[in-house]
């Protein structure tokens, strides 16, 4: 026996063990370990295999890929590529919308990577803007609309996203895969999109409605409801008025004002509750997210309209903030979102499709068949997004509160 040889080997394998597991390790710095050893010539086939699949030092990604077909969790097999190797920090905090995950995807997380996770709940955007604050609140990851992107951004709040530890995004659709808030997606992946538009209670409405004029309508006063954000409300009359939905023109948005002034002796409530107020029979006409209609299964009757003058495509995204103390379990997360199954049970959950292009197949067919939820390509053509308005935004926000105040 050659010991010697034998004690080389094993410093060898050690190396490699080392390469595989820590992003830092660069290929010179594995070069350097094996040449050291004298054994470059030997392992010569394994470093072109490791060149080819770790571009710019990145860790290879495969040591994952038998694990996941053994474990029984959350399909990797459906996805662009298995998740990678690394090591993830033992917590991962999050701060998102409620009921917006699908019931396995925290404990099938949890139990691949062995990462405690704990999620908290906010109501609204106002509200999760005011707790991350400037240092976070705690928080890794946090569900910013894609609106807010941009702004998070400027003020220093996320960190860029570990592209590497992100090899899922390749999952994501064509027009999802370098979004016009975050070209390259680098601070940010989508992770549900939706449509906003006009429900009615066809028992109570019986007339064909195919405008934003059913949010004017005097007959139904007392009985119409708006959503209560003050982007929405106003790309409502400014698609009355045919302008976009992202002006900052002052007499388009005073125009707008007016509109809204002359709606609001009829609205019944403001709500971000769109489906409780549907649910409910209070809402007769009602401003509405498209996915939160298709959860309204109580009432049969409810149905869903996108404007014949378009309407409002929207999208929330998955961020990791500045501040995050365990970036690596957070990054990792993000990667199991973009799973084509995870994806899948996430909208099947929610009833919101998802920007994964891979999912399709494992999504409910019912929710694939609704038009509220994934209307055709000619009316995703006729939607606007919102876009981050910068220091214009208070423009909208000055008229929306005195709206609101009664002025």
């Amino acid at each position: 026996m050659n010991l010697a040889r034998d004690e080389a080997s094993v410093d060898l394998e050690r190396t490699l063990v080392e390469y595989l597991a820590d992003r830092r390790m660069t290929r010179r710095a594995l070069l350097s370990r094996i040449a050291a050893a004298g054994a470059t010539v030997a392992l010569a086939p394994i470093l072109a295999a490791c060149a080819a699949a770790t571009p710019s030092g990145s860790p290879i990604r495969s040591a994952t890929a038998a694990a996941s077909a053994a474990d029984g969790s959350p399909s990797m097999a459906a996805s662009a590529s298995p998740t990678p190797a690394s090591s993830p920090e033992g917590e991962l905090f999050i701060y998102n919308w409620a009921d917006y995950l699908g019931d396995d995807v925290i404990p099938s997380f949890e139990k691949r990577y062995k990462v405690k996770v704990t999620q908290d709940f906010f109501d609204n955007y106002d509200t999760m803007r005011a707790k991350i604050g400037q240092n976070g609140g705690g928080y890794d990851i946090i569900f910013p609309s894609s609106v807010d992107v941009p702004a998070f951004v400027k003020r220093g709040l996320l960190q860029p996203l570990d592209q590497v530890l992100i090899p899922n995004k390749t999952n994501l659709g064509t027009e999802w895969q370098s979004p016009g808030y975050d070209t390259g997606n680098v601070y940010s992946m989508p992770y549900m999109w939706w449509t906003t538009g006009v429900a009615y209670d066809s028992a109570k409405v019986t007339e064909p409605l195919d405008s934003w004029d059913a949010l004017w309508m005097d007959k139904y006063k007392g009985h119409i409801v708006v959503l209560d954000d003050v982007r929405e409300a106003f790309a409502a009359a400014l698609f009355r008025l045919g302008k976009s939905v992202n002006t900052t023109v002052d007499g388009d948005l005073d125009a707008a004002y007016r509109l809204l002034a002359q709606q609001k002796p009829l609205v019944r409530t403001y709500t971000t509750d769109d489906i409780g107020a549907l649910s409910s029979g209070d809402a007769w006409i009602c401003h509405a997210w498209g996915s939160d209609v298709h959860q309204v299964t109580d009432r049969p009757t409810v149905k869903f309209f996108i404007p014949k003058e378009g309407g409002v495509r929207g999208s929330d995204t998955t961020t990791i903030l500045a501040s995050a103390a365990h970036p690596i379990a957070a990054n990792l997360f993000i990667n199991h979102l973009l799973d084509a199954r995870v994806s899948a049970a996430n909208t099947n959950k929610i009833g919101y499709m998802g920007p994964n292009a891979a999912a399709i197949p494992f999504i409910d067919p019912a929710i694939l068949a609704d038009p509220s939820v994934n209307p055709k390509r000619a009316v995703i053509d006729s939607l606007q997004e919102l876009l981050d308005l910068g220091p214009d935004l208070d423009k909208y926000t000055t008229r929306w509160n005195r709206l609101r105040a009664g002025g």
